[in-house]
């Protein structure tokens, strides 16, 4: 089969794979170009040591199943790319995005087919109704949602999402779904005439006031924007620091704030799998919404030009096909 190969730092090609020996094997569909696919093509990942297979957003159809596992050739499903064990110490917690004993899907999923062990079938596959390019948003939105648990949202609460990229993107269609005010701060003139278009509030950063918003997302990797919006957050209010910064990074924040104004600094990581089931449902009844992210499509054959389109800001979220 054809695979989209990284094999280093700016490296990308399309080469022939064996095939997946998986006794149940879907045919992929649509992949999503994630982060941390798009920060592994330009820095590298010790988690993804070239060669390798990106990709884990995906969703596709049943090519082979063995008998009695629920699904039949022909199926359409999609994949969560990893399921917490449920039983150790910290699922107890109600913190399975932080599982250290996790069932993984078996390779990336930038290739014409993917292979699922037997045991992973019940955990995380799922059934979809059609097919549609939605349902590679499923695993993002159950990161945002696990974020959104981390959250003290009221019934007055007023939402920032610092950053337009994705995933800031599907927190503010997320919470412009369920009612909350929200607006999102994005330098780029394009990306906030996009977001504006679809009814969202939008933003330059330097124009949030003070005091005007209880739940402030920070969507970009940049570890100064924590200790900026800690200072212009409402009193009681929450901070998320939701974009990953290095080990060896640290965040200086504002004590007044934290102390006096009882602001809480707070994170997330990934997603749990009722997350991935809750998101799964969000996207059924809300395809046309959520679909809004999907700017490009590319065949695999192109995923490196996809990549560096990414790369350019110019793109919100881009699906590779095979």
């Amino acid at each position: 089969m054809k695979a989209l190969m990284y094999n280093g730092i700016g490296q990308l090609a399309l080469q022939d794979v064996p095939d997946p020996e998986s006794d149940f094997v879907v045919k992929v569909l649509g992949c999503g170009i994630c982060g941390t696919d798009l920060k592994t093509y330009q820095k590298g990942h010790h988690l993804f040591p070239p060669p390798a297979i990106l990709g884990h957003e995906f969703y596709g159809l049943v090519e082979k199943a063995p008998r009695d596992c629920g699904y039949s050739v022909g199926d359409k499903v999609v994949v969560a790319p990893y399921a917490e064990c449920g039983v150790c110490d910290v699922c107890q917690r109600d913190a399975g995005s932080l599982c250290a004993h996790k069932h993984y899907v078996e390779d990336g999923a930038f290739c014409e087919r993917v292979g699922i062990s037997k045991d992973y079938i019940g955990r995380g596959v799922f059934p979809l109704k059609e097919e549609n390019d939605v349902y590679t948003l499923v695993e993002p939105l159950a990161c945002v949602l696990n974020g959104v648990e981390q959250l003290n949202l009221k019934p007055t609460s007023r939402a920032l999402v610092v950053g337009a990229g994705p995933m800031g993107t599907l927190f503010a269609l997320l919470f412009s779904a369920r009612g909350v005010p929200v607006t999102i701060v994005e330098p780029a003139a394009q990306r906030r005439e996009r977001i504006a278009s679809w009814g969202i509030e939008t933003c330059e950063p330097g124009q949030v006031k003070k005091g005007v918003y209880d739940t402030v997302i920070i969507a970009v990797n940049k570890r100064e924007l924590v200790s900026e919006y800690i200072t212009l957050t409402a009193d009681a209010g929450t901070v998320l620091m939701f974009s990953g910064l290095s080990k060896d990074e640290f965040v200086s924040v504002e004590a007044y704030s934290i102390h006096y104004r009882q602001v809480s600094l707070k994170g997330s990581f990934g997603y749990a799998m009722h997350h991935f089931k809750e998101a799964l449902s969000l996207i059924d009844a809300h395809k046309e919404t959520f679909s809004k992210i999907i700017t490009h499509r590319y065949p695999l054959g192109r995923g490196k030009e996809a990549f560096d389109l990414l790369a350019s800001g110019d793109a919100l979220k881009i699906v590779l096909k095979p």
